[in-house]
């Protein structure tokens, strides 16, 4: 039972259905992200508003011109946020 976890993948892995998947997930998973921060914030601060959508920008931008790294481009632009958020 141990071993299907990695013996499925193997099988999967030439889909194009798994290869898709692949490649929009992260990109689901971070839009899902910066849409549950911006509602927070907003909700909560309207004065930060800008603040977070300049790093979801920022965020999206590192993401697009870095070879699509999630943590890096997560990273970044949360730095980005906390800076703008403490010095306004």
């Amino acid at each position: 039972m141990r071993a299907v976890p990695f013996a499925v993948p193997r099988t999967l892995r030439p889909s194009v259905i798994v290869r898709q998947l692949s490649a929009w997930m992260p990109v689901g998973i971070l839009a899902i992200l910066a849409v549950t921060a911006l509602h927070g914030t907003i909700a909560a601060e309207t004065h930060a508003t800008w603040c977070a959508l300049l790093a979801v920008a920022v965020t999206a931008g590192v993401h697009v011109t870095c070879g699509r790294r999630t943590i890096l481009s997560v990273g970044i632009g949360t730095a980005v946020y906390v800076v703008l958020v403490n010095s306004l």
